[in-house]
């Protein structure tokens, strides 16, 4: 039986409300060679009907269904079952533009070197509401620089070459609520990571999303992932291109800036303080007229005032 292109790999816990979106933004895709992998996480309300009642009609939807393990096992599992050569990750409360799939795969076909691709993605409200779009840098040079200080992927956006993840692992439980920020940057280790500039994806913000009940334990080990990285940028500057000019989206100017500074903070942290200089010269030449930029001059100089630097999220 020939092997499906994509595996379509989507979670399922108590997701009733928002399910039948999902499913049919997968099913409804331009692109048709994927499997559709949903593991129900021993949801308790009325997810798995929903489920069934669309496997019985669509071959590509493969259900498992079991007694809840949590999200990082689950997704594991998922990855360990997926046929297709690509992974895409679908979230249950989350919409994919029918255009996605075709367009990521079309990326990663023509880049061989690439082994993850995301895409910006809108932010809508529980009804559905158009909330924003991201502003995510797109280019492997800034995106490998980038997951030094930050996350740039929206998780269900993601299509992950399935060969990388022999050599780089499978999701973390160890690192808590970023399993997936932990995955991007092992894969930028092995392969290069891109973003495609066009919204591929709907996310939903809700009161019961992770980012919205955890924030602050997700911040606290976000930077101590962050931390762990700027270790390896340390010892492996040679992998990384500090200085350099991918253009994308709005305001490209004021995110590099963004991401200097936030290196520069990193570094004056760890009391290397010409080296955090450098990059707060490279957030000027990118943006003068920001009078943070020139404030933080002061702190590279002046540890006790180090309080007063902001580290910012892009």
């Amino acid at each position: 039986m020939k092997q499906p292109k994509v595996t379509v790999l989507m979670p399922v816990y108590n997701g009733q409300r928002f399910l039948t979106e999902a499913i049919e933004s997968i099913l409804n895709q331009s692109f048709k060679d994927y499997e559709f992998l949903i593991i129900n996480d021993g949801s308790k309300d009325k997810s798995e009907d929903i489920i069934k009642r669309y496997e019985q009609n669509d071959p590509r939807i493969r259900l498992i269904s079991r007694p809840n393990k949590g999200l990082v096992a689950t997704l594991n599992e998922g990855l360990a079952k997926a046929k297709g050569e690509y992974i895409a990750r679908m979230d249950c409360d989350d919409i994919s533009l029918k255009s996605r799939l075709k367009t990521e795969v079309e990326y990663l076909d023509s880049n061989l070197n690439v082994g993850l691709v995301g895409s910006n993605y809108s932010i809508i409200d529980e009804e559905g509401k158009y909330l924003v779009n991201t502003n995510v840098f797109t280019h492997p040079d800034d995106l490998k620089l980038c997951l030094v200080t930050c996350n740039q992927y929206g998780h269900g956006s993601v299509m992950i070459r399935k060969s990388v993840l022999k050599e780089v692992g499978d999701y973390d439980k160890s690192v808590g609520h970023l399993e997936d920020y932990d995955l991007w940057i092992r894969i930028s280790h092995e392969a290069k990571v891109a973003n495609i500039e066009q919204p591929l994806y709907k996310w939903r913000k809700t009161p019961d999303s992770i980012t919205g009940a955890n924030l602050e334990l997700q911040i606290q080990q976000t930077f101590a992932r962050r931390d762990r990285e700027f270790e390896h940028f340390l010892k492996n500057k040679g992998q990384y291109r500090i200085f350099s000019i991918h253009p994308s989206g709005d305001d490209y100017g004021r995110r590099k800036s963004v991401l200097y500074r936030d290196l520069a903070y990193l570094y004056r942290a760890k009391d290397m303080r010409w080296r955090a200089l450098k990059m707060l010269l490279l957030a000027i030449a990118f943006k003068p007229r920001v009078k943070r930029n020139y404030k933080y001059l002061i702190l590279v100089f002046y540890k006790p005032w180090f309080h007063r630097w902001q580290f910012e999220f892009q």
